[in-house]
């Protein structure tokens, strides 16, 4: 879930995020990023870039091989 919050200095927002301990793939990606919260601006806008500004809890997923299983 997230929260919307601002700042201290007002020239951003602060959000929240809440991360099941079971998805330990995300909590895996987490730990390994040094500014995460550069890293999920990243991942967001490459996600405009090719979707567009949708809602992607509901779209499809594309399973692709890993380097090792090719």
């Amino acid at each position: 879930m997230m929260a919307k919050m601002e700042a201290a200095d007002g020239t951003s927002e602060r959000k929240r995020i809440s991360i099941p301990r079971v998805d330990t793939s995300v909590l895996d990606w987490w730990e390994q990023q040094h500014d995460v919260g550069m890293s999920i601006r990243v991942l967001i806008r490459r996600e405009i870039e090719r979707s567009g500004y949708t809602d992607i809890v509901h779209g499809r997923v594309e399973q692709r091989l890993r380097n090792d299983e090719m």
